[in-house]
């Protein structure tokens, strides 16, 4: 009976055609297209995925695709899902969705009608794409002409139906039938035999036969092909391939493609000739510069250098030189054009260093033909040969090149300052960096002991165990520094000083010591310390040889491409029921982005809710179909990192399952005594510890029942291997590894994540990045070309990165500028389907909520609490929720500077004590929860003293007191600010980031002490305190209150 569709929609796509209908699975593959939108997709859909085969096809297409997606010349996967109903008869059904492929298989197309040339070409096309398939791990096993698509209009082959593929590093624990189609399939695989890569290689074989003998294959493969009357190459290579063994067919396919590609580069050859003319003052300049030879000659110049060189060679037209460039195997030159005398003549030739050459054959494009090369002589007569069609090839590709060079200059706007700024941090941290300087040693047990001359850049006192010493020298490569020792003391003698250093690993290294010897100075080891800054380099260096995860990265982070929207099959049923609307918008944006979205979360709108969220549904809808996914997690904190995986175990049950990487001092204690490797592995040796003592047991019980002494023997055997195999197991490194390599979720800081060693070279599916626009642009690279899909999470109009003026003045500011920080670029460049603000806050009081919403978010934010929930309930300030303690009028409110630079306000930190001692005196500071926040540490300092010398911190629950700098992602139920400035200037409260970070930390009462008039009258045009005083004048819920000097509160006597 044929089924009836659901009005031609499936979920969240249309169904615009019907492809195939597999008569023995029962798979449909549709044509769809999303709702209101013309870009096309398929829609694979397999039913009874709960039967165990059809389970099995369906989870190794998800796993293989998504292995290979972004593999050259393989269908790409966008989504799955195991909840689809696209009948009425309410069936469910699998899931794939993939990008739709035009074009023809191969078992369509007619080749008879395509030349020997085109067929070699489409067959080297095949070869790459399996291979890229094989060097990915993946075997796919059911090669044939119907699973390869030919689009001759964009001459692409692509690879699809990877149902029956074998993932190398899976282990496949289900059992089945062997999948095979007949005429293509390997004898092995028929047979049920162990499948290797080989069993492709047969297929590809057979394949490559129907294409290039334009005929179906028949039992008699072998025979054709020894007719065949094809070059004799390829005969080989075909014959080769379609061995019955295994171990008869070639060791890789590499070798197959290097012999086709030169096949196909003589026969492009053979087609076009170009003539280069060259003058020999170039010959003489490549012998000044040791290039050549001295006794090379101008005709081995040209007829066998030159030629040999530029074989195989790239070109692309510079037009800011009006030159042709020409890139060779370890050569370039650069070429002038006569147009009247089609004479193509060289203007420079030199040699070329293997970056450079890399950079260029990226602008280029492939010279099809065969170059000459002829004295530049009016004497000779010159033949243009195909001169003018080789000027109309870098004509046709001026455009592609003219978008790499704007690739490349937009790059260098981007990054080069940031590498500038880098290279200065290193630089500075390593001059810090304390040499010792001695005239001899000695060495005493473990001990180094140094006869100190000199330390330099650091007094000795400033040492402090266990500081690392290094000596440096000279190796083939470059600098090379060895660990000497820590530093343990200095021991003062009448007449001199020693340096004692503990030895590196209790002995001292033969080279070390001849350094030594020679009083090599010993150097403070700087490497830890430009270790970030060194792997923030390494990431804008592999994000510009392209070496990153998610799709076409670079040119979305340089504004050149959009990354594109791709809808879930099926609606996601949300795990928390409490989202609101915009939340939800976040989550649903975040799943369907193909490779980056961003999320703007405005102070107490609840990222860390989505954040989670995220996780769960990323979680739960790839678990349920393939192995599970791989997400790191990252922030510039450890306190954000922590508080994301306080909620993670209601969506991940295993909590081995979850990593957190970092030292143990910067992370919470609930989080390290579940999540740290350490608490991983001492609870897993514990268990199995138990499991085999247990085991033991109960053994030992059944052995005192036996009598037989060799039965007896085993068993002690059995035990000692036993014991010996938990030794094996406690080793830190091998555990290490295997844990890190299961885990669902690790989490770091934006940086730190990489020192562990394992992690370095893991990929990862999704990279959560919490607080990112804390975070430097290179920072966040870091972390950004470890994933497929990015989701960065943060709020650009609250605190920005922060960078060290002293250390780099470049990254300090870099850091300062948002045309540089790449959360502000990626917000102003992201179409809206990739972006998000959350637009409802929770944390505050409506009154102050409208405030921040107003000054800092054009008035988008609504409150979703509920305001009696949030009452402070303090008799003084009835009825208003934001309180101006104003010192316009007060002759001493004048701030004062302190060494350092920093400013203190005695007055202001005057009103604050009363404040406080108010709330005492009414009885209603007990149990409050206050924070009180400054611009400037001086006063910070002048505060925790004086309120520390009267005790009220005592009574209050909670009264902290910090920078600005300090508070973001923290928040109190009161807080005080202290303006601290009264003339010349306003300083960095005039930053809009800096001033929200202060005013929304309060959730129920938000206090200002300060010089009201002076910051209202300040003239810059980014002083939001303008806005801020306006909103507080006009306030229902606000109150300005004179602060003349005198006394602020009157209190009733009690009578």
């Amino acid at each position: 009976m044929e089924k009836v569709m659901n009005e031609k929609i499936i979920m969240n796509y249309e169904v615009v055609e019907l492809l195939h209908k597999s008569s023995s699975w029962g798979n449909i593959v549709f044509k769809v297209k999303p709702q209101n939108k013309e870009k096309l997709y398929v829609l694979k859909c397999f039913p009874k995925i709960e039967n165990g085969l059809q389970k099995l096809i369906f989870k190794r297409e998800i796993e293989a695709l998504r292995t290979l997606n972004v593999c050259e010349g393989i269908v790409k996967l966008r989504d799955s899902s195991t909840e689809l109903y696209p009948f009425k008869e309410n069936e469910c059904y699998g899931g794939i969705l993939m990008d739709y492929v035009p074009g023809e298989t191969l078992d369509h197309i007619n080749w008879n009608k395509y030349t020997q040339l085109k067929k070699y070409e489409i067959c080297l096309q095949i070869l790459r794409a399996v291979n890229n398939a094989h060097s990915n791990n993946v075997i796919h096993r059911d090669l044939k002409p119907s699973n390869i698509i030919y689009d001759k209009y964009a001459d692409k082959v692509t690879l699809i139906d990877f149902g029956t593929s074998k993932i190398k590093t899976v282990m496949d624990s289900e059992t089945t039938m062997p999948l095979y189609s007949e005429g293509y399939s390997a004898p092995e695989l028929i047979l049920g035999k162990n499948i290797t890569e080989k069993c492709d290689y047969y297929s590809i074989g057979i394949i490559m036969s129907e294409v290039l003998l334009s005929q179906k294959n028949g039992s008699d493969i072998n025979s054709r092909i020894e007719e065949w009357t094809g070059r004799k190459e390829i005969k080989d290579i075909l014959l080769s391939l379609v061995q019955e063994k295994p171990e008869n067919r070639p060791e890789s396919l590499e070798n197959v493609i290097v012999v086709l590609e030169q096949l196909i580069g003589n026969l492009n050859t053979s087609s076009c000739s170009y003539s280069i003319a060259i003058d020999s003052r170039k010959l003489v300049q490549l012998k000044r510069n040791s290039i050549v030879e001295e006794s090379m000659t101008m005709v081995q110049f040209t007829n066998s250098f030159l030629k040999n060189e530029f074989k195989q060679s790239y070109g692309y037209y510079d037009v800011k030189d009006q030159q042709y460039v020409i890139t060779g195997e370890r050569m370039i030159m650069k070429c002038g054009y006569d147009e009247n005398e089609q004479k193509m003549y060289v203007t420079y030739v030199g040699k070329i260093t293997a970056d450079r050459r890399n950079i260029n054959i990226k602008r280029s494009f492939r010279i099809v033909g065969q170059m000459s090369f002829v004295l530049n002589s009016r004497d000779n007569g010159y033949d243009p040969q195909d001169n003018h069609q080789l000027v109309v090839m870098f004509k046709n590709h001026q455009d592609d090149n003219k978008q790499y060079q704007l690739q490349e200059e937009k790059f260098e706007n981007l990054f080069g300052g940031w590498e500038i700024g880098l290279t200065e941090a290193v630089e500075t941290e390593k001059g810090k960096s304390a040499i010792i300087k001695y005239d001899k040693y000695e060495i005493n047990g473990s001990q180094l002991i140094f006869n100190l001359i000199d330390c330099e850049k650091k007094s000795i006192d400033e040492l402090m165990p266990p500081t690392r010493f290094v000596v440096e020298s000279q190796g083939s490569k470059g600098v090379i520094y060895t660990e000497v020792g820590n530093f343990e003391e200095v021991v003062c003698d009448d007449d001199s000083v020693k340096i004692v250093l503990s030895l590196t690993k209790g002995r001292l290294k033969p080279t070390v010591r001849q350094l030594l010897n020679k009083n090599t100075p010993l150097l403070e080891d700087f490497r830890a310390k430009t270790m970030a800054y060194k792997r923030q380099f390494r990431a804008i260096f592999d994000l510009n040889k392209d070496e990153y995860s998610a799709r076409s990265l670079k040119d979305i982070i340089l504004c050149l491409d959009e990354p594109e929207e791709i809808k879930t099959i099926s609606q996601p049923s949300f795990i928390s029921k409490v989202l609101n609307q915009s939340q939800k918008q976040a989550v649903m944006k975040a799943l369907n982005t193909e490779n980056i979205c961003l999320i703007q979360g405005p102070p107490g709108t609840g990222k860390t809710s989505v954040i989670k969220e995220i996780v769960g549904q990323i979680i739960k809808r790839d678990i349920k179909m393939t192995d599970s996914p791989k997400i790191l997690i990252v922030s510039q904190s450890h306190t954000a990192v922590d508080n994301i995986l306080e909620g993670l175990g209601k969506v991940i049950d295993n909590p081995l399952e979850i990593i957190r990487i970092g030292a143990e001092k910067n992370i919470s204690e609930e989080i390290a005594t579940k999540y740290t490797i350490a608490a991983h592995r001492e609870q897993l040796v514990s268990e199995i510890k138990n499991n085999v003592q247990q085991y033991v047991k109960q053994k030992n019980d059944l052995m005192n029942t036996i009598t037989d002494k060799n039965e007896a023997k085993k068993w002690e055997e059995v035990k000692k291997i036993q014991e010996d195999w938990i030794n094996r197991l406690v080793d830190q490194n091998s555990l290490d590894y295997q844990m890190i390599r299961s885990a669902v979720v690790i989490a770091g800081t934006c940086v730190g994540f990489l020192s562990n060693e394992v992690i370095k070279d893991m990929s990862f599916d999704y990279v959560i990045i919490d607080e990112a626009a804390k975070a430097t642009t290179p920072e966040l690279l870091v972390s950004i070309i470890k994933a497929k899909k990015i989701i960065l999470v943060g709020d650009q109009n609250q605190l920005p990165a922060y960078a060290d003026a002293e250390v780099s003045p470049t990254l300090a500011k870099l850091t300062k500028n948002p045309d540089y920080r790449l959360f502000d670029i990626l917000y102003n460049s992201l179409p809206d389907t990739h972006k998000q603000i959350l637009t409802t806050q929770y944390r505050m009081i409506e009154n102050i909520g409208n405030l921040i919403s107003k000054v800092f978010y054009r008035g988008i934010i609504d409150t979703g609490c509920n305001d009696d929930e949030k009452r402070h309930g303090l008799s003084r300030y009835v009825g208003k929720s934001i309180v101006w303690f104003d010192t316009s009028a007060n002759k001493k409110k004048s701030q004062k500077g302190t060494k350092g630079g920093s400013y203190i306000n005695e007055e202001e930190k005057r009103i604050i004590l009363e404040i406080l001692d108010d709330l005492k005196s009414t009885g209603e500071l007990k149990g409050l929860d206050i924070g009180i926040i400054t611009g400037y540490s001086g006063q910070k300092e002048l505060l925790r003293k004086s309120i520390k010398a009267t005790g009220l911190d005592k009574i209050a629950s909670k009264i902290d007191i910090n920078t600005l700098d300090a508070f973001q992602g923290r928040e109190n139920d009161i807080i005080i600010y202290s303006t601290v400035r009264t003339r010349d200037s306003i300083g960095f409260q005039k930053e809009k980031e800096r001033v929200n970070v202060a005013f929304s930390r309060a959730k129920k009462l938000l206090i200002v002490c300060g010089d009201k008039n002076f910051f209202y009258n300040f003239d810059d045009q980014d002083n939001k305190f303008v806005e801020i005083i306006d909103y507080i004048s006009e306030g229902e819920e606000c109150e300005i209150i004179q602060c003349d000097g005198g006394k602020l509160f009157e209190r009733e006597s009690n009578s």
